[in-house]
């Protein structure tokens, strides 16, 4: 940003206080999750850690604001200080298949940092800025709560807030691409 436009942004005014916390993640969906990971490996993201997401290891399951049960697979490495996820959606209502289903892939959505701010309190704020949970469950055979917020607007991003517990350390189902022998 040059010195003029920075200048132009201090005088709008006072921005609203920071709420949604740092991005940490940028997940993207694919309708093949190895095809999906192979776009990312040749710019030094990766391997990733893949897990298996079903009824099974995943409670509380919701979309659209009713119960739900669906599938998926996750990938996810960190870069630096981001974590990259890769989603493939498998079967049931999911925000991820309406995604694949309207004509995209790639960029979906970002993961919030909650920061301070208790998990339940976060929704609590979001709900309050307009935004309302289209997805949500609790992973990791209950250990991971998560959460996917919009606001109904195509300009808005959707927000996934998340919240690992001290120690969390899951083991993949699968490393890929797979270490060199």
């Amino acid at each position: 940003m040059t010195d003029e436009a920075a200048a132009a942004v201090a005088t709008q005014g006072e921005a609203p206080p920071a709420f949604i916390g740092n991005t940490i993640q940028v997940s993207v969906v694919t309708d093949d999750l190895y095809r999906g990971i192979d776009q990312l490996v040749p710019l030094g993201i990766g391997p990733f850690a893949v897990f298996r997401v079903t009824p099974e290891n995943c409670t509380e399951m919701r979309y659209d604001g009713k119960p739900a049960e669906y599938s998926m697979t996750l990938a996810f490495t960190t870069t630096n200080n981001m974590m990259w996820e890769v989603v493939q959606p498998h079967f049931g209502p999911n925000i991820y298949q309406d995604f694949l289903d309207a004509g995209h892939f790639g960029l979906h959505h970002v993961g919030a940092d909650i920061g301070d701010i208790p998990y339940e309190e976060r929704i609590a704020g979001l709900v309050e800025r307009g935004y309302t949970e289209i997805q949500g469950g609790v992973a990791f055979n209950g250990d991971v709560p998560f959460a996917y917020f919009h606001n109904g607007s195509a300009e808005a991003p959707i927000v996934e807030i998340f919240q690992f517990p001290d120690g969390f350390d899951p083991q993949p189902d699968e490393i890929y691409p797979a270490p060199a022998a």
